[in-house]
Parts: structure tokens; sequence; C-alpha cells
């Protein structure tokens, strides 16, 4: 999906926000309709069709509500933008591959499953579902070779959520996009 092909999908401003930063780990924070797991869900896209030698992780703490939510959305997207392809997408291995790149749709109920792959890029959907060592063992898995000025980076998405969640006392304010209510 070269850009020219993408002019008109309408990009949200939160997927310019994430699509910008720089940071290794962009905490998205808004209530529901606000836009942050589509924005995700676009970026994610974007970068499978415009970017090469890529791994994608895409997460939630258990199957049944990734497949509900982020696999289902960034799925969705590729046949609304028109560029999915079947004999791309493995179900049983739950990976969709685009060129040189893949992405594997994973949950976290069993951390043992991720501990030996590598990523370009993670996206936690309700990241406040995981852990503090889930997300350290996700933020060690950001370890694909890169050219020189770029990063591998994780994406968390969640909705408001209470103070005492080590994201809210961690990383909110380190690359975070922000409330996007």
């Amino acid at each position: 999906m070269p850009e020219k092909d993408i002019k008109n999908i309408g990009f949200t401003e939160v997927f310019e926000l994430n699509k910008n930063s720089k940071a290794k780990v962009v905490v998205n924070v808004g209530g529901a309709g606000s836009s942050k797991s589509h924005s995700i869900a676009q970026l994610i896209v974007y970068k499978l069709f415009n970017e090469q030698n890529k791994v994608f992780g895409v997460l939630r703490k258990t199957f049944p509500a990734l497949r509900m939510t982020a696999m289902g959305l960034i799925l969705d997207l590729m046949k609304e933008y028109g560029v999915y392809k079947e004999e791309n997408h493995n179900k049983t291995a739950n990976t969709y591959r685009q060129g040189s790149n893949i992405i594997w749709f994973l949950s976290l109920d069993e951390e043992e499953k991720i501990r030996s792959t590598n990523f370009s890029y993670i996206w936690v959907e309700e990241a406040n579902e995981i852990t503090w060592n889930e997300f350290i063992t996700l933020k060690l898995r950001l370890r694909v070779p890169v050219k020189p000025g770029d990063i591998n980076q994780m994406f968390l998405s969640l909705n408001p959520s209470d103070s005492f969640n080590f994201i809210a006392q961690k990383l909110c304010g380190m690359g975070s996009v922000g409330d996007n209510n």
C-alpha cells in the first residue's frame, strides 16, 4: 500500500501524533471513542505497507479479548482499505504477512510465548491489564536491528485508570500522546 494509495483514508490527529513520536514507549490514554485504538491500528497498517523487514507484535492480556478488539480492528481496516489478502493471513498461527513484514497477534496470558521473540513495533491494547513485569519483558523484546535514525517502538493504549497503575506512576509524561478524550 504505497502512500499515494492511502491519501484519502482520513488519518486522525492521534495517528499523526503517534507516527511523529520519537519516544521508545508511546502511551495513549483516552476514553471510549477517543480514537486511540483506531489511530494505532491505522499506524500499524500504514507501517505494515510502507516499511520493510519489520516485525509487529499486537497484544492484549487474553486472546479472546485481542480477537474482539485490536486484531479485529487491524484486519477490518485492511479490508476497508482494500489491501487485505486472505492468503497472507495465517489464521492458525495468528499472523499476517505483507512483503518482508509480519504481524504476530499474541496474548499475554502465558508470558513465555513472547520470551524468545523480537519486535520492531509492539502495540498493547488495554495496557492497564498487564503487569509491570510483562511490560518490562515486552520492552526487552524491542530489539530488531534498525537503520541509523530509526527506533523500535511500543504503543500502549488504555482507558483512564486509577493512579496506582504502573503506567500512570512510571510512564505517563514520557512519550505520552496524552488524554485523548
